[in-house]
């Protein structure tokens, strides 16, 4: 079986990836730290707090309590400037027995240790996702006052390939009329402690587990959302929190219908060619529903394959791409050999991506966001073998064209 995303593992890893004064302690085989370091280093190289146990053969035998025990000795003088250390651990440990929450009451340590179980066998990469969320429950504390208009965002991933660009353009639409007190893909434990201070909670795919659980305890409401890209994307999210937060955002909506309007005027010949072209999208589920929506409403692509890479194999992949017969991927590096070998595009646009790095500040959302997944579909389309008849002769037909406002 080839995935299309990871284990659970990945998935706590990836939770607690932008947390900047935690250490992630994986107690599990060195493959994977190896593995998860992999998916990361192509777009986050720096600043990386992550360790190992390193379970050996003999560990498994003899178990690996001891070899945790050092290694959380090993991290505190490593890692002195971390407040916390998360204890993730994985197959062989949970598999064997280990009792990681008896190593980590008996250690003496300054850092927080708190544990986080994610075996590969008893989850899938949403699950270590949710499982890790959850552990910072023993971090929250009494809100002193409420935040007026402030949100937490939950579900955008430290290690999220435009992550940080379309996190930067979401704060500009909100301005000053709304707060986000905490954004878990880059925050401090501290802010993570301050979290029920918000006065929303916004999950985007990942986190209504927590979410439900601030909302029992400290009186916190979420709500679900779509990613929002592109410009329709954009404006359903912010009419969300209008009606949320009882802000206006009607001088922003309108930004919006404007730079859509010229950005329409822009590539209104290659818009004609994308209409109904067939589509395929994998990706996780803090991603899916929004890209399909895009694709679907803004750019009148037929989305014939929409797919949470959790629960879809490769395999599977391949087989319903020779059934439906896509002319566009979208997803994540794992489908790069795919589209080589179907001679398709492939738009990178989620986790993990390893064979190419954002340096820019190109973000998916709003007018700039719909801009550049256009101008990556149009480039993709042209960047295949010259097809003459084919489907895409629409696109390069009009690079030939002069036409006139």
């Amino acid at each position: 079986m080839k995935p299309l995303s990871s284990c659970a593992l990945f998935g706590a890893v990836r939770a607690l990836g932008g947390i900047r004064d935690a250490l992630i302690l994986q107690h599990s085989v060195v493959g994977c730290q190896w593995g998860s370091l992999v998916f990361r280093y192509a777009g986050k190289p720096y600043n990386v707090r992550q360790a190992s146990s390193v379970i050996y053969n003999e560990d498994v035998v003899n178990g690996g309590e001891k070899v945790l025990r050092k290694a959380l000795q090993e991290a505190e003088q490593v890692f002195p400037q971390c407040g916390a250390v998360f204890v993730v651990s994985g197959c062989v440990p949970n598999m064997i027995g280990d009792d990681v929450e008896g190593v980590l009451a008996d250690c003496e340590s300054r850092q927080r240790l708190l544990s986080v179980k994610a075996p590969g066998y008893a989850g899938c990469i949403d699950s270590g996702v949710e499982a890790a969320y959850l552990s910072l429950l023993l971090l929250l504390q009494e809100p002193e006052q409420r935040l007026s208009a402030s949100i937490n965002i939950l579900g955008v991933m430290n290690d999220d390939c435009y992550a940080d660009n379309d996190l930067n353009e979401l704060k500009k639409f909100l301005g000053n009329k709304v707060t986000v007190n905490c954004t878990l893909q880059d925050c401090s434990l501290a802010e993570i402690a301050a979290l029920p201070q918000a006065q929303l909670n916004v999950c985007f795919g990942y986190g209504e587990a927590l979410a439900k659980k601030m909302q029992e305890r400290f009186g916190v409401p979420y709500i679900k959302c779509a990613y929002p890209y592109g410009v329709a994307g954009m404006q359903g999210f912010l009419r969300q929190l209008e009606q949320e937060l009882a802000v206006d955002f009607t001088v922003e909506l309108a930004e919006l219908e404007a730079a859509a309007q010229r950005l329409a005027y822009r590539c209104a010949d290659y818009l004609t060619n994308l209409y109904q072209l067939p589509v395929a999208v994998a990706a996780d589920k803090a991603h899916l529903a929004g890209m399909q929506n895009f694709l679907t409403d803004e750019l009148g692509m037929r989305v014939v394959l929409a797919e949470d890479t959790a629960g879809f194999t490769l395999d599977e992949m391949e087989q319903a791409v020779g059934e439906k017969k896509p002319v566009l991927l979208c997803g994540s590096s794992f489908l790069r050999a795919l589209a080589e070998e179907r001679q398709l595009p492939l738009l990178r646009f989620v986790y993990p991506l390893f064979d190419q790095i954002c340096l820019t500040e190109n973000t998916l959302l709003g007018a700039r966001g719909a801009a550049f997944i256009i101008e990556q579909l149009v480039n993709g389309a042209l960047q295949q073998n010259y097809k003459p008849d084919g489907l895409y002769s629409g696109l390069r037909e009009g690079i030939c064209e002069v036409r006139h406002a």
